[in-house]
């Protein structure tokens, strides 16, 4: 099976988000109190104390058949410049053919460590009617902006249990800003175009990534010890492993994660 997508998943989207990777600020070494940005370590530190965690989280069984999404005609005439037409990939399981999954939340929490919310908003784009990108972390705190860069209209409706659950109208070429202060993963959905949905976990987690396209991640700047590391996927649900960081800063290992498809419901035999 080809790979069903090869895009990178990463952290933010558009040049502000990107900008903010530059602007990491460490208050003091690990051992006390420390401030990360964006989930990693500002350089400075990382020169110092190198705690490297790296795994893969694949699929374990076998690998589905994912169709294209069903998009309308009449619904996305708008959505594209002329000779273009809306990409139709289903995006909410993207396994790689050696069965590598992409865009698997990462997030580890070190006790003692605070993490700065940046100044400037993270940043989910609407563009050529999908959301990019399709999943966005934040921290608990952080402010997300909402662009339209589509010439038609757009909504961003907020599906939310312990955040503010919302619905507003984004007109070609604005944006709409919310603020997340809860932890939990936030569902993105545009009501006048169904096939868009796109994820933003909100964090309560010191470190952050993504998995890339083949399910690889790494964390660096961990600490020496015992760590709980998450791991989360839109239709996969979480689990949690433990990882030992030496005081050399190794890892016995790559974290090696499984996923196995979610069992269906089956009728109960009659005695």
């Amino acid at each position: 099976m080809n790979r069903l997508q090869t895009r990178l998943g990463i952290l933010g989207a558009g040049s502000l988000a990107a900008s903010l990777l530059t602007g990491m600020l460490v208050a003091a070494p690990f051992g006390g109190a420390a401030t990360l940005q964006d989930g990693k370590p500002a350089e400075a530190a990382a020169k110092s104390e190198v705690h490297q965690i790296t795994g893969t989280v694949t699929f374990d069984g076998e690998i589905p058949e994912v169709k294209p999404l069903a998009i309308p005609t009449n619904a996305a005439e708008s959505c594209c410049p002329p000779g273009k037409s809306v990409d139709a990939e289903d995006k909410s399981l993207l396994i790689s053919k050696d069965g590598g999954i992409e865009n698997v939340v990462v997030t580890v929490k070190v006790e003692g460590v605070e993490v700065k919310i940046p100044d400037q908003p993270y940043v989910l784009d609407q563009k050529g009617c999908r959301f990019l990108p399709h999943v966005l972390v934040v921290p608990k705190g952080a402010k997300v902006s909402f662009l339209n860069s589509d010439e038609t209209t757009h909504n961003v409706h907020l599906i939310a249990l312990a955040n503010e659950a919302s619905n507003k109208t984004v007109t070609a070429g604005k944006s709409t800003e919310e603020t997340f202060k809860e932890a939990e993963p936030v569902k993105v959905t545009c009501d006048m175009h169904t096939w868009m949905n796109a994820w933003v976990y909100v964090a309560d987690a010191t470190h952050w990534t993504l998995t890339d396209a083949d399910g690889n991640f790494s964390f660096d700047g961990l600490p020496p010890g015992e760590h709980e590391v998450t791991f989360w996927h839109e239709t996969l649900k979480s689990q949690t492993q433990k990882v030992m960081v030496g005081e050399d800063g190794k890892v016995a290992a790559p974290m090696d994660v499984k996923f196995a498809p979610k069992k269906t419901k089956t009728a109960r035999r009659r005695r």
